[in-house]
């Protein structure tokens, strides 16, 4: 499966059956700009550490899960979700910035636990797509903002990469 320049793993579909688990996993590391969607909605102090701009984890609950993660299994920030989550239960595993390809798979410790995986069904791999799409745009601008070159530098994209594949 495909949308767009996003190829998804061979013979794997996802339908979300909020079981929670990728919400238990770990909570997510955002950006200002999904912070500042967030502060629009009016929550607060949801950052693990506020006062450190280079720590923008999500806080955890006192059973490990995420601030927003609902009793359901629901998400209370669900119609302004960072990226991250949208991508769940996927990865990006690479990055061919020659061809412009986002190559995902799943998460491993999803493909163990997910209840919503293998169902042969894709909900909004559109939106799973340009969740991916957006995180790769991010980190070329982070790259070329800390490089000083253009975002089309092939620098910037090869270095891009390379902080994909280490993530």
């Amino acid at each position: 499966m495909q949308y767009e320049n996003v190829i998804f793993p061979d013979s794997v579909g996802f339908q979300c059956k909020n079981c929670g688990v990728c919400c238990r996993d770990e909570p997510p590391d955002i950006n200002l700009k999904e912070q500042q969607r967030i502060e629009a909605k009016e929550f607060v102090n949801f950052l693990e550490d506020p006062n450190n701009p280079h720590n923008r984890n999500i806080r955890r609950k006192k059973d490990g899960s995420c601030f927003f993660l609902t009793e359901e299994n629901t998400c209370k920030i669900h119609d302004v979700k960072p990226a991250i989550c949208i991508l769940e239960p996927f990865i990006i595993t690479d990055y061919d910035y020659k061809t412009n390809r986002i190559f995902l798979d799943l998460n491993p410790l999803a493909a163990i636990n997910c209840k919503g995986i293998f169902t042969r069904e894709m909900t909004a791999p559109e939106e799973i797509g340009k969740a991916a799409q957006t995180i790769v745009r991010e980190f070329l601008e982070m790259v070329a903002k800390k490089t000083g070159l253009p975002v089309t530098d092939k620098k910037v994209a090869s270095l891009t990469r390379k902080l994909l594949l280490n993530l």
